[in-house]
C-alpha cells in the first residue's frame, strides 16, 4: 500500500474511532441524565412530605404516588422507604419488600443536612416518564446515527483531498529520485513549497549537486593520477631502453634523471595517501602545544635563499607575546611550506610576501590566525571554490616540473581541518592572493 492509501486508512479509521465515541458517549450522557432527573424527582417527593409533615414520616403509608396513565395501568413502580435505623415505612408494589431493598436502586434522602431516610424503587421513572424517555432516546438514536454518518461522509471526503494533497509533492519526488538512483547526477527537482517537502526536495538537490561533484572528481582524479604518473614512466622507460642499448657501464649523470623521476612519484603516492588518510578522518597527529612565532621562522630560513635570489621580501609581523597552538608540529609545518611556496611561485622578482600572526575568537573558541600575503598575478574568482581540489591548478597547461602536482592546497586544507582548524582564501588579479589559516589555541 502507497503512503495515500496509508494516510486514507489511518483517517477513515479516526472518523470511525471518533464518530462511535461520540455516539456512544451521546447516548450514554442522556441515559445518565434522564436517570438523575428522574431519581431527584422520586425521592423530593418524599422530601417534600416530610418537610409538609412537620420533619416527619408520620401517614407516609397513605402517600399517593401516581401519574394520570398510571392511573390507568395496574403495572405500578416497586417503591419503599426506610428509616434510618432499618424499619421499613412505606412499601408500594407486589412481591417481598426485602428483594427490592436488595436488588433495587437507591437513593439517600437528605433534609438539612441530616440522613432522614432511604428510598428503593425498581425504577426510578413512572411509566408516563418511562415512554417519554425511551421517545426521546430513541429519536436522538436515529438522529445520532444519521448525523454522524454525514459527518464521517464529509470527513472522509475531506480527508481523500487532504491526502491527495499533502502526497503530491512526495509523488513528484519520486521519478526524481530514480533519475538519481541510475546515474543522472544532474537531475534538480523545482522547490514548490517551505514545508517539510520543501526541505526534503532541498536536501535531494544538494545531495545530486554533491554526488554529481564527487564523480566529477573522481573520473579527474583517475585521469589526474593516470597523467601524473604517465610523464615520469615514460622517462624512466626511454632511459632504461637507452641504457639496455647501450650496452655499457651506466655513469650516474644518466641514473640522476630517473632518479628524480622516482622521487617525484615517491612523493606523489605519499602525499596521495597523507590526503585520503585526511580526508577519511584516519591521519595520526601527533599534537602538542607548539609556538607558532620558531616554527614559521624555521620554514622562512628555509626558503629565504631562494627568495634572496629572486629578490622577494618576506615581511613578518609577530605579536609581542608567544601565541601557542595545540597542533602536530610536522603536519603544520606541511602545511605552510606549501602556502608559502605556492606563495613564491606565483610572485614575481621584486615583490613582496607577508606573514602576520594575531589571536581572534570564534563561536567561543580561541584561534590563531596566520595570514600569508603575497603581491602575485593573483586568482580569478570563478577559480577560487575549486582551489583546495586535488590536481587543481590555475594554470592548466605550466609544467608539472615547475608547478607542482597540484595537491599542495588540498593537503594543506585537510591537514588544518584535521586540527578542528580552518582556511581561507581571497584573491585579486594582478594584486595578488591571501591565504588565511585559523588554528585553535593551546
Amino acid at each position: 500500500m502507497n503512503v495515500r492509501g496509508k494516510l486514507f486508512g489511518a483517517m477513515t479509521i479516526l472518523v470511525l474511532f471518533v464518530t462511535v465515541g461520540y455516539f456512544g458517549a451521546t447516548q450514554g450522557y442522556l441515559k445518565n441524565r434522564f436517570e438523575d432527573y428522574f431519581k431527584e424527582k422520586t425521592t423530593g417527593l418524599f422530601e417534600i412530605y416530610y418537610k409538609e409533615h412537620k420533619n416527619s414520616w408520620e401517614g407516609i403509608e397513605e402517600i399517593k404516588i401516581s401519574d394520570k396513565l398510571e392511573q390507568k395501568n395496574l403495572d405500578r413502580r416497586k417503591i419503599a422507604l426506610l428509616s434510618p435505623d432499618g424499619n421499613i415505612l412505606f412499601f408500594r408494589g407486589s412481591g417481598d419488600p426485602q428483594s427490592l431493598i436488595q436488588q433495587g436502586k437507591r437513593n439517600t434522602i437528605m433534609v438539612n443536612g441530616t440522613t432522614v431516610g432511604t428510598i428503593y424503587v425498581d425504577r426510578w421513572e413512572s411509566s408516563e416518564d418511562y415512554l417519554l424517555k425511551n421517545y426521546i432516546l430513541d429519536s436522538m438514536l436515529t438522529q445520532g446515527l444519521r448525523v454522524p454518518a454525514l459527518t464521517g461522509i464529509m470527513a472522509l471526503l475531506l480527508g481523500l483531498w487532504l491526502t491527495k494533497k499533502l502526497t503530491q509533492p512526495l509523488k513528484r519526488l519520486i521519478p526524481a529520485i530514480q533519475k538519481i538512483a541510475v546515474g543522472e547526477l544532474h537531475t534538480r527537482i523545482p522547490v514548490t513549497t517551505m514545508d517539510e517537502f520543501g526541505k526534503v526536495t532541498e536536501a535531494l538537490n544538494h545531495m545530486s549537486q554533491q554526488l554529481f561533484h564527487a564523480e566529477e572528481v573522481r573520473k579527474n582524479l583517475t585521469a589526474d593520477v593516470a597523467h601524473e604518473l604517465r610523464t615520469p614512466l615514460s622517462i624512466i622507460q626511454c632511459y632504461m631502453e637507452m641504457i639496455q642499448e647501450g650496452g655499457r657501464d651506466i655513469p650516474p649523470e644518466t641514473l640522476l634523471p630517473m632518479q628524480d623521476e622516482v622521487i617525484r612519484l615517491s612523493k606523489l603516492v605519499d602525499d596521495l595517501h597523507q590526503l585520503t588518510l585526511a580526508e577519511a578522518g584516519k591521519l595520526k597527529l601527533d599534537r602538542s602545544s607548539t609556538d607558532l612565532i620558531p616554527l614559521l621562522d624555521r620554514i622562512i630560513d628555509m626558503l629565504k635563499p631562494e627568495a634572496e635570489e629572486r629578490h622577494i621580501d618576506i615581511i613578518r609581523s609577530y605579536p609581542a607575546q608567544k601565541l601557542n597552538v595545540f597542533v602536530d608540529p610536522n603536519r603544520i609545518t606541511q602545511v605552510f611550506y606549501n602556502l608559502l611556496v605556492n606563495a613564491m611561485r606565483y610572485t614575481s622578482s621584486g615583490g613582496r610576501i607577508s606573514i602576520q600572526i594575531t589571536d581572534i575568537s570564534h563561536d567561543e573558541s580561541r584561534f590563531a590566525s596566520i595570514s600569508i600575503t603575497d603581491t602575485g598575478v593573483g586568482i580569478a574568482a570563478e577559480q577560487l571554490p575549486f582551489l583546495f581540489d586535488r590536481f587543481y591548478r590555475v594554470e592548466e597547461s605550466r609544467s608539472r616540473h615547475t608547478g607542482g602536482m597540484g595537491l599542495g592546497l588540498a593537503i594543506a586544507k585537510e591537514f588544518v581541518e584535521a586540527h578542528q582548524g580552518f582556511i581561507s582564501v581571497q584573491s585579486e588579479i594582478g594584486r595578488g592572493t591571501q591565504f588565511i589559516v585559523y588554528l585553535p589555541c593551546a
